[in-house]
């Protein structure tokens, strides 16, 4: 498709370069209370014209850049955009042709892309140039000053009259330019089509005849179940909605340990856990506090939390689950506003964390 998108912006391109023939490029106006005088500058010859302001009546005159009276910088100007212009359509008709060569399967769209490429770069060149030149070149104004820029006006007064100087680009600068920019779209939608190349297919080999072949029995593969690492649970903390520790129990402290340890660790485990819990019910956080490693479940704001030396995550949730069902029904709202109130037989629940054999994990609600 890019091929024949490449032809349909060509002949936008040379389209709007058939345009710019017949209209005026830029144009030149003196307006006064008696008479308006106007030079009209095209491609190919300039229109003059001078119109009285009272009768209405115009005098026209057409002329050549050969034969302009006054303005051989305007001529010499505009002799050299017309060559530019023309080589510019030139190369986007070559390009049109290189680009049907493509769509034929002849040339690669590199070529084409090439002559689109050259006719947008001297489209361009032929107006963006202009702009540059024509100050230096046109008709200097009755009081003998230059044009400064491109476009403007400005105003003077000449015998007593009020006069007005004004000058403009007109469409067919704008064709020009729009020229330039349709064949660089057009070279861009070109220059990557390739030719398609047909390789011929590689001759058929003929296939081996198979023979039966006696195949060996699989060899047996024996599954040996990995043992399952029984958790190493060290300490246990319950901690009620409220922050306060209700029960730690310790396998591995002795008595001689220094108490102040054993409570600033159950304070930062309590504080954390108020904080890192408040919307993470029913979820498992796991923590490294120095050389402690902390698992911690937490099921409507009641958290217990186990250092663990070995042992899957996974094991041991399946135990805390069981734990805080089981504590939730035999103390419930009691577990759930503790106010420091002993609870009785909550030592024999919390072994079961320790038991050598599998818990089952609670019915799920």
């Amino acid at each position: 498709m890019s091929s024949y998108s490449g032809i349909a912006s060509a002949a936008v391109a040379l389209a709007l370069a058939f345009l710019a023939i017949g209209q005026p490029v830029w144009e030149w106006r003196l307006t006064g209370p008696t008479q308006e005088e106007l030079w009209s500058y095209r491609l190919f010859g300039v229109d003059h014209v001078i119109t009285n302001v009272s009768s209405g009546t115009s005098t026209a005159t057409t002329y050549s850049y050969y034969d302009l009276p006054g303005q051989p910088r305007m001529s010499a100007l505009f002799v050299e955009i017309v060559r530019w212009y023309v080589l510019a359509a030139l190369a986007g008709i070559a390009g049109v042709g290189l680009n049907i060569a493509t769509v034929l399967k002849k040339l690669r769209g590199t070529f084409a892309g090439l002559g689109y490429l050259g006719a947008c770069a001297m489209s361009l060149y032929a107006g963006l140039y202009f702009i540059f030149a024509v100050p230096g070149a046109a008709l200097p104004a009755p009081t003998g000053q230059t044009i400064p820029d491109f476009r403007g006006q400005f105003l003077f007064t000449q015998g007593g009259l009020n006069m007005i100087l004004s000058w403009t680009p007109l469409a067919g600068w704008f064709l020009v330019l729009g020229m330039g920019l349709v064949f660089a779209w057009g070279s861009s939608e070109i220059w990557h089509v390739r030719v398609r190349t047909v390789r011929p297919a590689p001759a058929a080999m003929p296939r081996p005849v198979a023979t039966p072949q006696t195949l060996p029995p699989a060899p047996t593969v024996q599954v040996t179940a990995e043992p399952i690492e029984e958790p190493d649970i060290d300490e246990v903390f319950v901690i009620a909605p409220s922050g306060l520790l209700v029960k730690h129990m310790s396998r591995s402290l002795l008595s001689d340990k220094d108490r102040d340890v054993v409570g600033g660790m159950i304070s930062v485990v309590s504080n954390f856990v108020r904080d890192a819990f408040t919307e993470k019910d029913g979820q498992v956080q796991e923590i490294q506090l120095g050389g402690h490693r902390f698992i911690m479940y937490n099921e409507a704001n009641l958290v217990i939390a186990v250092m663990v030396g070995k042992g899957s995550t996974e094991d041991i949730l399946h135990r805390l689950r069981h734990l805080s069902t089981c504590l939730k029904d035999r103390y419930g709202d009691r577990l759930l506003m503790w106010d420091g109130e002993p609870l009785d037989g909550i030592e024999d629940e919390l072994v079961v964390l320790w038991e050598p054999f599998f818990v089952p994990p609670p019915p799920a609600d």
